[in-house]
């Protein structure tokens, strides 16, 4: 008999595009000057400081404690540390669970700091610390190989011998390489790619993952990360992990790296783009695009994700190029992953490393042709030899062509044998050259009398030659700003720009430019435009910024710059052309979710953004799980309420049309299209609910299916109906329980009668609660018999109630001392969300106190007590969503807690806490049982397997302030049975 028991098992719900944990740390902290960043030498060893992640720490000879600083006055610590190493039986061999050979690791070491890394050295094993805004790093590395063998059957030449023999004396037997990690002042529990620490007192979960191995060679080693058997199902805290390194081959030392970062949020998708300036973009054969710019480390966008390429370098990247299997980067830098690099480097799909001793200053421009890289810039010097501002490197060696420029090189292109340079110079290989020049292999020559200012970019199609650049003559002739060279003669292309090029590309029979300006042709172009040998057109409407890269994927154009925007949609410095239109690169939302609503494992999306991952949805979407997709084209002005019953999608905003067709603030959607409700409603619909089969709409709109109806209304399914008088002004927030609805707003009076911005609706008549808030209500929640309020007040029923209430149908209380703070330039505490699920309210707005405790945006309330929820946003919070073990949280924020997930976010809920002992095996009886608790108010199913493949249902519980016990009254009849726990939703 077998027991499988998963304690966080979510398989029901497709896992999320998780966002890499490198997209946050090495892309931001490479530039990061502050202090928030750390390491700090002291008398005993040494501090680490890591406040992106709410983390530090103290290296002593007895190793690294962290500690939490996300709660108040917690001094909570914990630690993760190394206690031996040996070899092992892989999984499946004889003899797997044993660990032979170890080592046993002393409790004290020797400390030593070296600029920003701790070393903690034992026999054996040295443990690195280091801080980015990832989190805190803790690398092992291991000396020596550790006894025993590390393939199944290592041949050996017997000395003096010509015969191998098998130095394993068992065929078939495969060890490999175990460090076996104590963990102190925290609970173990598993996750993909690593393990979650769940802290003692807080509940605070902590990630110990991003786990990578490799050898003496750079040689990446398989890994994995697991609890030690027969630790998964005891009472007490797990107190161990196995690191586990499959090391056969492998050249020693090895070094493993696992982070601790923050494990409360998963990722729905980053902010598209980049992070700055985009400056050069270049796309490999398998149509992955490479983007540098004025950040430090190159992206890499693989048409689902972005992720970083190792540990960039120590400045810009200026141009990029590929040749065969290998990306070469150039620009203002001397490091790259942390290796001297000068100004020039190669990646080779795993290190970035050195093209030689580099130039002696910055990069501008980059082009290959066969095994020759040519790179341009404002050096003088390539390998330590004289190179003025252009050299070629031959895989091996740096060399000069001819005697170079007298100014500094901004672009190159290759067309068969011809190199062309254009730039600042106006003289090349000793002869005249106008900021443009040829060079044949052996000598430069001019073109004709070339250009009468700087040359930015060159591009060649066919027998042409394309030169833009900030110039408005070309061989003695008006060109403004781009122009053409025949082979023999320049020629204009049209009236050119108002402003400088700054970059050309060509595909089939079209030229695309970008750069400063905003007319080509005498048309309006927004930094980007079209010429297709006789004339200029825009391409769509253009970006808000100066375009510096342009590059072609496919059919796709892709252009970078400093534009926040392409067309209407934000994009973040580089986007890409479908041929119809402009859309961002990314995972993501593009801007803020304003409403949220589940429906079965499908999460629905309103707000002001416009593109969802790299599709095109105009402000809702849905995410299954694993992706964003649109419900049809969409609206056409800003999302602000949802609600959804049965198979059906209300929602209700800003917009006049919905799928294309008329739909006036409020609209519905079948899973198929949208239609209309009637006529709909005159003006803004600020809040939906639902009972029975009514739709209730709040807002700004004075009439519904064009009747009076003052700022609420009915919708039956066929027609809309007033509810009385309504209000006098606008109602935020609505809920509805049985034949009660209550409204929250701006008003002080409803259907006539005095009603302190709320009130109830009891299907005739309007009423007030009490005397109500001392100002506005944005957000209603139901609960049982207990109704919440939040917004801007700071009383309720005349008693101090700040930001949040709760009414038990006579009576308004506080909770607790409630909600506090404000944060990133909004100067008053408020409340814009709530949801209930499982006995807890959470709460979002703008705020950074919960019941005087640290709660950025987001908080819980469990009836008694404040707590933060997760570690918190970087925004406010205007949406959320939850049901079962599932929360979303939708809002204006770009991070949740410490991961990249743009504008909306799931939190990691509290888990499932599966419990056993030994008494709960092998009753008397012979039926197996264990015990589950897990929190209060939650339904749980036990389901059973016999393969991990197919499970079935075995019993549902709903879950008390205790453990129950779970019978398996058929595990009699099986010869073996795993088990799982799971919450519903």
């Amino acid at each position: 008999m077998a027991g499988f028991l998963r304690a966080d098992d979510r398989a029901s719900f497709p896992a999320p595009n998780l966002i890499p944990w490198s997209e946050i740390g090495a892309r931001a902290g490479a530039d990061y000057k502050g202090d928030g960043l750390a390491v700090i030498r002291t008398e005993s060893g040494a501090r680490l400081r890591c406040d992106f992640q709410r983390l530090e720490g103290e290296a002593t000879a007895e190793g690294l404690w962290l500690t939490s600083t996300v709660t108040n006055g917690l001094n909570e610590r914990f630690r993760v540390i190394a206690t031996e190493i040996g070899r092992r039986c892989a999984p499946g061999s004889v003899g797997a669970a044993s660990l032979e050979s170890t080592i046993r690791l002393s409790g004290n070491g020797e400390i030593s700091v070296a600029r920003q890394t701790v070393r903690y050295a034992r026999r054996g094993l040295v443990e690195e610390y280091t801080v980015s805004m990832d989190g805190v790093r803790q690398d092992f590395l291991i000396t020596e190989a550790p006894e025993g063998r590390a393939a199944s059957a290592l041949l050996r030449r017997a000395e003096g011998s010509s015969r191998l023999r098998v130095a394993s004396a068992r065929r078939g037997v495969k060890r490999e390489l175990e460090v076996r990690l104590e963990v102190e002042g925290a609970k173990v529990e598993p996750m993909p790619g690593g393990a979650r620490l769940v802290l003692l007192q807080s509940g605070r979960k902590i990630a110990y993952s991003r786990l990578r191995a490799t050898d003496a060679k750079g040689r990446e080693l398989p890994v994995r990360m697991e609890a030690p058997e027969g630790k998964s199902e005891i009472r007490n805290p797990q107190s161990e992990i196995q690191i586990v390194v499959q090391d056969s081959g492998a050249e020693y030392p090895i070094r493993i790296d696992p982070t601790f970062s923050d494990a409360n949020w998963i990722s729905l998708g980053g902010p598209p783009g980049v992070y700055a300036d985009a400056f050069t973009a270049v796309v490999d054969g398998a149509g992955n695009l490479y983007v540098g710019g004025n950040f430090t480390i190159v992206e890499k966008w693989d048409g689902i994700k972005w992720s970083d390429l190792g540990l960039g370098m120590n400045g810009n990247v200026n141009a990029l190029a590929f040749s065969g299997g290998t990306l070469y980067a150039g620009g203002q830098f001397s490091r790259a992953d942390g290796n001297p690099a000068n100004n020039i480097a190669q990646w080779n799909g795993t290190n970035w490393s050195a093209l030689g001793s580099g130039l002696n200053n910055l990069v501008n421009a980059l082009a290959s042709s066969g095994g020759t890289l040519y790179a341009g810039g404002s050096f003088t010097t390539a390998g330590g030899n004289s190179a003025r501002r252009i050299a070629q490197w031959d895989g091996t060696n740096w060399s000069a062509l001819g005697s170079g420029m007298s100014g500094s090189v901004r672009a190159l292109a290759v067309s068969g044998s011809a190199l062309y340079a254009g730039g600042v110079f106006t003289n090349a290989g000793g002869v005249g050259a106008n900021h443009v020049a040829q060079w044949d292999g052996t000598s430069w020559s001019a073109l004709g009398s070339g250009v009468n200012d700087i040359v930015s970019a060159l591009a060649v199609s066919g027998g042409t030659l394309y030169a833009g650049g900030h110039f408005t003559t070309a061989g003695g002739n008006p060109a403004n700003y781009i122009a053409l060279w025949n082979g023999s003669t320049w020629s204009a292309a049209g009236s050119g720009m108002n402003n400088y090029v700054g970059v050309l590309t060509v595909s089939g029979g079209a030229l695309y430019a970008g750069g400063e300006f905003t007319t080509a042709g005498g048309n309006p172009a927004n930094y980007i435009a079209q010429w297709n040998g006789s004339a200029w057109s825009p391409v769509g409407a253009g970006m808000d910024n100066y375009v510096g890269a342009l590059v072609m994927s496919g059919g796709t154009l892709i252009a970078g710059g400093s534009f926040l925007s392409a067309s209407s949609n934000r994009a973040g410095y580089i986007a890409q052309w479908n041929g119809s239109s402009w859309l961002p690169i990314g995972s993501g939302l593009n801007d803020e979710v304003n409403a949220l609503a589940l429906s079965g494992s499908i999460l629905y999306a309103g707000g002001a953004f416009t593109t969802a991952g790299s599709n095109q949805v105009n402000h809702i979407a849905q995410w299954d799980g694993s992706r964003w997709s649109a419900l049809g084209s969409g609206m056409d002005g800003n999302v602000l309420a949802l609600a959804v019953t049965g198979g059906t999608l209300y929602a209700g905003g800003e917009f006049t049309a919905a799928g294309g067709n008329a739909a006036n603030y409020v609209a519905q959607w079948n899973g198929t299209n949208w239609s209309a409700l009637g006529s709909g409603v005159n003006n803004w619909v600020l809040a939906l609910a639902v009972s029975g089969k009514s739709l209730y709409a709040g807002g700004y709109f004075s009439s519904a299916g064009g009747n009076p109806a003052s700022h609420i209304a009915q919708w039956n399914g066929t027609n809309w109906s007033a509810l009385g008088l309504g209000t006098i002004t606008s109602v935020n927030a609505l809920a509805a329980s049985g034949g009660t609805l209550y409204a929250g707003g701006t008003f002080q009076t409803a259907g006539a009668n005095p009603a302190n911005y709320i009130a109830q609706w009891d299907g005739t008549n309007w009423s007030a609660l009490g005397s109500g808030l001392n100002t506005t209500v944005a957000a209603l929640a139901l609960s049982g018999g207990t109704l919440y309020a939040g917004g801007g007040f700071t009383t309720a029923g005349g008693n101090p109630a700040n930001f949040v209430a709760q009414w038990d149908g006579t009576n308004w209380s506080a909770l607790g001392s409630g909600l506090a703070g404000g944060f990133y330039g909004y100067s008053t505490t408020n409340v814009y969300a709530l949801a209930v699920s499982g006995g807890t309210l959470y709460v979002g707005g703008n705020f950074t106190l919960a019941g005087g405790n640290p709660a950025i945006g987001l908080a819980q309330w469990d009836g008694t007590n404040w707590s933060s929820c997760a570690s918190g946003m970087n925004d406010r919070v205007l949406a959320l969503a939850a049901s079962g073990g599932r929360l979303y949280a939708g809002g204006d924020f770009s991070n949740a807690g410490t991961n990249v997930s743009a504008y909306v976010a799931e939190a990691v809920p509290g888990p499932l806490v599966i419990l056993a002992t030994d008494g709960a095996f092998g009753f008397s009886n012979g039926l197996f049982g264990f015990d589950v608790s897990g929190p209060a108010g939650y339904n749980v199913v036990i389901q059973g397997s016999t393969n991990l493949t197919t499970w079935v249902p075995l019993q549902t519980n709903l879950l008390g302030s205790g453990p129950f016990y779970f019978s398996d009254a058929q595990s009699s009849n099986v010869g073996r049975r795993f088990y799982r726990a799971r919450l519903l939703p």
